[in-house]
């Protein structure tokens, strides 16, 4: 993962225009809806990015505690907390590092943020995400659906492609599907004032069976899968959400 290019000045320049402050406030009223989230609870956001989820739920009524590997994203966060008057415990935190121990009555990992590493690695994150929950506690995780690409790929040679224009600039995702490994990799390639960069990425991709498994080996009591308005989920489905119950 080339994590500095991918979420440096490019992301700032291509991607952060698209999230803005309505777009924030209805995620997070989504998340509060499909999580039976209710003010006053200790929530986990992780990764956090810019505080753009964690400060509006701050603001309605929630102990938040946000972390993410990115010193600038935090930074931008309590800046933007700071302006907004929310208070938000931002902390440095690598996913794969989380030790927290029954702290949280809910916890959030929203815009297709998990999945990045193999695994092993990313079933000991979901463990961790368990182990941070109290009893009762909730995890609700957002992701891309498996099945949101297929007509793309079928069609492109196995890959999909996204292209993102800002003026005479552009943005340029291509991903080609591993169907074996159930995994996605991508090589993201921005044009900017005649300047040429690449980062590249993979990210995996779910079953709803598969992931309830991993739920259910992390140590979650029950779960629930549903698409991103908390109907069932089904192949046209462009979001597949996950509630996990400690």
């Amino acid at each position: 993962m080339d994590w500095d290019s991918l979420f440096g000045g490019d992301y700032d320049y291509f991607d952060l225009p698209d999230l803005t402050p309505e777009l924030s406030e209805k995620e997070a009223s989504s998340m509060v809806e499909l999580g039976g989230f209710e003010p006053g609870m200790d929530l986990l956001d992780a990764p956090c990015g810019h505080g753009r989820h964690a400060n509006v739920l701050a603001s309605r009524g929630y102990r938040v505690v946000g972390i993410d590997r990115d010193e600038r994203f935090l930074a931008m966060a309590r800046d933007e907390a700071e302006k907004t008057g929310v208070q938000v415990d931002y902390r440095h935190v690598d996913l794969r590092e989380m030790s927290f121990a029954a702290e949280f009555d809910a916890a959030v990992s929203w815009y297709s943020s998990f999945g990045y590493f193999d695994d092993e690695t990313d079933r000991d994150i979901l463990r961790r995400y368990r182990r941070a929950l109290r009893p009762g506690g909730r995890f609700l995780l957002d992701m891309h659906s498996p099945y949101r690409h297929i007509p793309s790929v079928l069609a492109n040679h196995d890959m999909h492609v996204d292209i993102l224009r800002r003026g005479q600039d552009m943005a340029i995702d291509v991903q080609e599907l591993d169907a074996e490994a159930s995994r996605y990799y991508a090589e993201k390639t921005t044009i900017r004032d005649n300047k040429v960069e690449r980062a590249r990425y993979s990210v995996r991709m779910f079953t709803a069976p598969e992931i309830s498994e991993w739920f259910r080996s992390a140590g979650f009591s029950h779960t629930r899968v549903m698409d991103g308005t908390g109907a069932p989920f089904t192949v046209s489905s462009r979001r597949l959400v996950v509630l996990g119950t400690a």
